[in-house]
């Protein structure tokens, strides 16, 4: 009785908490019950389980097959919304806070892997955490100021605009886009040297009154010799500080009143310096502007993209532009979800690889290009219907349809950038699923 009077009961201030594990890393009350899986507690340290057990069956037509034709395939495939993972978060609180001006002050901790439900492999062999492995502090006047292995900070900013599965608010907590898919690579945008997550990187976010939230971000070079398990060795490249670097700045405002809704809006710089340990930096950069507009049980998203990249040895290839948006909107109907949108990524002089494929904006490496198309463009309607039968588990149809005009090809199913076996890349792509999502 006590701890359902206590959880709803108001929640206190911060301040008025003596207690920093009462808080989450966005500042929010937590409660007793709405705890996760706890591992261990005690008056100082909470350590939690969580994770996502996510199953889809799909069908999929024109894909790249080994003997050179295509193919229409049924049957599993990884993850569609989320990916399959298992985490830990460790929350310390700090004594020596209110010394140092930063009252309920306290060190935080995140480890999460993925693995693939069709076969219980991990994502990315002989990588134990390949989501998450950071170290952190988190105060309500310092802000969340996190170390090590994380999502870009663009990616956590953009995500509620990308596609209209994330929040719809900015937040502190990392964020979206969906999995796999034909219409996930517009996070490519969102991304860095070593993808959509960092290595060895900084990131800094910061709440200011109710409305306001700022972050910047930095991510060493993965080049050089640093000693590290990262596929560039982990380091800097000697003589040259900022080659493989990544610099990120964000700002969003959340809960901008119009009419009979509310706006949240975020503007974003991204940028990284990049190029093989002997040569030259090339330089690719990101602007991106969005987000949405939330009426009751309605919301509808969109967002634009400017992004530039310097391609082959020397910039030898010239730059890449695109000019690249998307539109979405989502609607609950009791406990069902209807969720319906478009986007188009398209670029002038881009990059393919050796088999013709068009490299993907950020995540792909443009001093390996070895050549480049005038103009092109690849398009994506997609949708879904999920039905939320408690918090627990969700249940769902999804679609995506792809197309691909001029010289913007594909390679593999989901329009990843590289080329399955022998076959030629196919210009449309029709996908179908279902599935069921578990969290926990």
């Amino acid at each position: 009785m006590k701890r359902t009077e206590r959880a709803r009961s108001k929640p206190p201030t911060v301040a008025a908490s003596q207690d920093p594990l009462l808080y989450d890393q966005n500042g929010n009350y937590i409660g007793v019950l709405k705890n996760p899986v706890m591992l261990y507690s005690d008056t100082k340290t909470r350590m939690t389980l969580y994770g996502i057990i996510e199953a889809t069956i799909s069908h999929v037509d024109h894909q790249n097959s080994a003997t050179g034709g295509t193919s229409t395939e049924t049957g599993f495939q990884v993850a569609w919304f989320s990916g399959n993972r298992l985490g830990f978060d460790v929350d310390h609180a700090l004594d020596f806070g209110d010394e140092i001006g930063l009252p309920n002050l306290k060190v935080m901790s995140k480890l999460e892997t993925e693995y693939e439900l069709p076969t219980g492999g991990s994502d990315t062999n002989g990588v134990l955490f390949n989501r998450d492995a950071w170290l952190g502090f988190y105060s309500q006047d310092l802000g969340k100021l996190t170390f090590g292995r994380q999502n870009t900070l663009t990616r956590d900013f953009t995500q509620n605009w990308g596609d209209p599965y994330g929040t719809s608010e900015v937040t502190l907590r990392e964020g979206g886009y969906s999995n796999v898919n034909n219409f996930k690579q517009l996070i490519f945008y969102s991304a860095a040297a070593t993808g959509t997550r960092v290595n060895s990187g900084i990131e800094w976010k910061k709440k200011w009154g109710d409305h306001w939230l700022t972050g910047l971000g930095w991510a060493f070079g993965s080049q050089g010799n640093g000693g590290s398990a990262d596929p560039g060795a982990g380091g800097t490249v000697p003589g040259n500080f900022r080659q493989g670097t990544n610099q990120a700045a964000s700002v969003a405002y959340n809960g901008l009143q119009v009419g009979p809704g509310k706006f949240n809006l975020n503007a974003n710089y991204d940028q990284d310096s990049r190029g093989p340990a002997a040569g030259p930096d090339l330089k690719h950069r990101s602007e991106l502007f969005g987000g949405n507009y939330v009426v009751g049980p309605y919301r509808i998203n969109a967002g634009w993209i400017h992004y530039t990249a310097e391609q082959g040895p020397n910039n030898s290839l010239g730059t890449r532009t695109d000019r690249s948006w998307t539109m979405s909107g989502s609607a609950r109907v009791a406990k069902t979800v209807f969720s319906l949108g478009y986007q188009r990524m398209g670029g002038e002089n881009a990059g393919h690889n050796g088999a013709g494929v068009v490299l993907n904006p950020m995540f792909g490496n443009t001093a390996a290009a070895t050549g480049t198309y005038a103009s092109g463009s690849k398009s994506t309607v997609y949708g879904a219907v999920m039905y939320q039968a408690d918090r627990a588990l969700d249940l769902y149809f999804a679609f995506d349809r792809m197309n691909v005009n001029g010289g913007w090809i594909v390679g593999d199913a989901q329009g990843n950038g590289t080329l399955i076996g022998a076959g030629r890349p196919n210009q449309d792509q029709l996908e179908l699923a279902v599935g069921a999502r578990l969290k926990f």
